[in-house]
């Protein structure tokens, strides 16, 4: 197969990236992460700062996964525009994570509300210590360790069965169970509930 001068010249470029030339690998980079984050990153996610985000950790992603690149004659952006995706996949589950976590910890604080309200100012009052609540609780999960957290995730914001979540960490059943008993305890502590 011929090769157009600019196909060519990418295809060097990346041959000599994954040779380990430092100045190939960033004007590879140069040349695809504006196109890559205007055209994929941007427009799925929609704001600026976690595009970049996501832009960042597609090129560093790259940059880690070079040698499984092989070139097949449809370019190197192509390839890239995959790791791309990917992430904004995991960025939006993230999100989707966090948004159902919070959702949750609203709905257990309105349950504990009391069901008559003598004022605006009451209200007031019990609408400021709701959302004082939700933020301790989001304080609380987020110092946790990764495990921890990850069991309470997938059992009781993702609501998946005991034996799909021990799977997903890759333990026994068993061993799940003391885990997500753990997990609540340290949530409670972090927390403040005895």
């Amino acid at each position: 197969m011929v090769l157009t001068a600019p196909a060519a010249e990418e295809k060097a470029l990346v041959e000599a990236a994954q040779a380990g030339d430092v100045e190939a690998i960033r004007m590879l980079l140069d040349r695809v992460s504006r196109p890559l984050y205007a055209a994929v990153i941007l427009p799925r996610i929609g704001i600026a700062a976690d595009a970049e985000d996501i832009l960042r950790e597609t090129l560093l992603r790259a940059i880690d996964r070079l040698h499984t690149f092989h070139w097949t004659g449809a370019g190197f952006f192509p390839w890239l525009r995959q790791i791309a995706i990917h992430q904004v996949i995991d960025h939006v589950r993230r999100v989707q994570r966090r948004t159902r976590l919070e959702e949750r910890f609203e709905r257990q604080a309105a349950d504990v509300m009391p069901l008559h309200h003598a004022g605006a100012e009451e209200a007031l009052i019990d609408q400021q210590e709701r959302a004082l609540s939700l933020k301790t609780m989001s304080v609380a999960m987020d110092a946790l360790n990764d495990r921890y957290r990850a069991a309470i995730t997938l059992r009781l914001l993702e609501e998946r069965s005991r034996e799909e979540c021990a799977e997903a960490l890759g333990v026994t059943l068993g061993n799940f169970d003391v885990i997500l008993h753990r997990a609540l305890a340290a949530l409670r502590k972090a927390y403040g509930v005895r």
